[in-house]
């Protein structure tokens, strides 16, 4: 299959082709640009990152790889012509392309939303696939439950679903699964089932995703057609069977504190149950230390100083946060991803 023969997209159930896109709504502009660049004679596509990890940036990628990709995500989940799917997430970064690649390669009916914190307000019909970040998943739940029962399975991405947001999850009859991916793998290469009987504790590489950990304990993974050899990646990861694996951290955000090397992520995941707030771990510079780890918040709970020595009773001594800090606001990309070297400048202009 290639992208010159799927000549016809649905959108809310009207079928459009190359020579009629002029006729789509003008509130779908930046869908109907992709199409156009999509049914273009040119075998690549221009991407941007979504800069997570530094500056976002743009790459070309083949639209060749793009369909593979999407092949791989209609027979993970079996989806089948006619059957609808959620768009509700921008059409500048590549979870929302790849949801349209879907469509077209699926033969999928697109049903639109235009991208928020609450992209169901306004559903009334039963959607077989849909794809949210994490952000846009917790802000359903809390705010529309009612409307989560028109959902079959659920692609949540962009972003790490945390304990609160997978115990909500629990409660939900849809299907409800953490993707694991970037840019430079056009979405998703593994996926881990997050609710009901075959929920699962690690990620499961899709079929023909290679992958391995190299000696820095990294991921590195290998997919024909789309990657150039084993692309190296910075998550640390520990290994398990059956092609699977568990994120431990990126080595882009340990903080090094007196020579020893902390995870934030492996600490975040250790206190959430004690914290009822959004909260991050971060550091700031120290003059023995090197960096000194510190917790930051946007607010105090109730009680914060009691709760803060219970933090520190819980940790090993060379773990536990030296401070607790309020920042304006957390750094977040478009998709919701922590930016923690933008959070660390912050933390670093915070006074106590």
């Amino acid at each position: 299959m290639t992208q010159h023969n799927i000549q016809e997209i649905r959108i809310n159930g009207q079928i459009y082709t190359p020579d009629q896109l002029h006729l789509m709504d003008g509130e779908y502009s930046d869908l109907r640009l992709f199409l156009e660049a999509w049914w273009s004679p040119q075998p690549q596509m221009e991407v941007q990152t979504s800069g997570s990890t530094g500056q976002p940036k743009k790459m070309l990628v083949s639209k060749a790889a793009m369909l593979d990709s999407a092949i791989r995500t209609l027979r993970f989940f079996d989806l089948q012509a006619g059957q609808r799917a959620l768009l509700c997430l921008p059409l500048h970064y590549i979870a929302g392309k790849m949801m349209v690649v879907r469509a077209l390669a699926g033969q999928l009916n697109l049903v639109l939303r235009t991208p928020s914190g609450l992209p169901l307000g306004n559903l009334e019909e039963r959607v077989d696939f849909a794809a949210f970040s994490p952000l846009q998943m917790l802000n359903e739940l809390e705010h529309h439950p009612s409307r989560l029962h028109l959902l079959d399975k659920v692609l949540i991405g962009g972003g790490k679903v945390d304990e609160v947001l997978g115990r909500l999850l629990q409660r939900q009859s849809f299907a409800a699964y953490e993707s694991y991916g970037m840019t430079e793998t056009l979405s998703h290469i593994a996926l881990r089932r997050i609710n009901g009987p075959r929920a699962q504790k690690h990620f499961v590489a899709l079929q023909g995703v290679e992958i391995r950990c190299n000696k820095e304990d990294c991921l590195e993974l290998q997919v024909a057609g789309l990657t150039r050899g084993w692309l190296s990646t910075n998550d640390l990861v520990k290994m398990h069977d059956n092609n699977s694996f568990e994120i431990l951290g990126r080595t882009d955000n340990v903080i090094n504190s007196g020579g020893l090397k902390i995870l934030p992520e492996q600490l975040e995941v250790q206190l959430a149950p004690l914290l009822p707030l959004p909260f991050y771990l971060s550091w700031r510079p120290h003059e023995r230390l090197g960096q000194q780890l510190v917790l930051v918040s946007i607010r105090y709970p109730a009680d914060h100083q009691k709760l803060f020595q219970k933090i520190k009773e819980v940790l090993p001594r060379y773990q536990r946060p030296a401070e607790w800090l309020l920042v304006p606001d957390f750094p977040l990309t478009h998709s919701g991803k922590i930016q923690r070297q933008q959070l660390a400048e912050l933390v670093q202009k915070t006074t106590l």
